[in-house]
């Protein structure tokens, strides 16, 4: 409130320009309440458990909410500040389980890199689109993840886990990977039934191979 009462008072005098919304001070109230909820769950367990992660993407995206406010960021420029945020979010609940990373991980990447190119372009920092003209530059969060899918399906399968979850991240990530291709070359959108028939295959072959392992 200290501060809140600070930044009224410059803005009444004039030394701050008329739109910095005092009022998002108000979002910091949740914001802090995430990042101590990071700080006592990591103290609890020692961990970079779940906990921790969740708690830390939740003031990650109120801390650029409340910024974008209380700067008066036009959203039509700086609207994907949202995007990152929350991708960082996701991001961070990408570390865990056997492997080290999940599919959060790369789900995030995809969209901190999204957000980031779209950033890029509306500011004027760097244009994604002369630099891989003629090609679809945003495709690339399409084949981000797809790339991460199948790194850990191979992952799993030198760690011998499961075979329906191998499965589903095999299919998972040749759908994006050909969806991506397709999308970053603007090729034709008839090619995607082909590689829906592949996926299904080698989602069947995978299957078959699992059960004969198990077996």
């Amino acid at each position: 409130m200290i501060l809140a009462g600070l930044i009224i008072f410059a803005q009444q005098a004039g030394w701050l320009g008329p739109r910095v919304n005092w009022w998002a001070l108000f979002i910091l109230i949740p914001a802090f309440g995430s990042l101590s909820g990071a700080y006592y769950a990591f103290q609890y367990s020692q961990r970079f458990n779940t906990a921790v992660r969740s708690s830390l993407g939740s003031a990650v995206v109120l801390f650029t909410l409340t910024f974008m406010f209380l700067l008066g960021l036009d959203w039509s420029v700086y609207w994907p500040l949202m995007v990152i945020a929350p991708g960082v979010s996701v991001l961070l609940n990408g570390f865990g389980g056997r492997e080290g990373l999940n599919m959060a991980f790369w789900i995030g990447l995809g969209a901190v890199y999204l957000g980031f190119g779209f950033l890029g372009i509306n500011t004027g920092w760097v244009d994604l689109r002369n630099r891989f003209e003629p090609y679809n530059w945003w495709a690339l969060a399409i084949l981000i993840p797809a790339f991460g899918a199948l790194i850990m399906a191979s992952i799993s399968m030198v760690q011998k886990q499961r075979p329906g979850k191998i499965i589903g991240l095999v299919i998972f990530g040749i759908l994006m990977a050909g969806t991506g291709l397709i999308a970053f070359f603007s090729a034709n959108w008839s090619l995607f039934a082909p590689v829906l028939l592949i996926a299904a295959g080698l989602g069947i072959l995978l299957g078959i191979f699992g059960e004969k392992s198990q077996a």
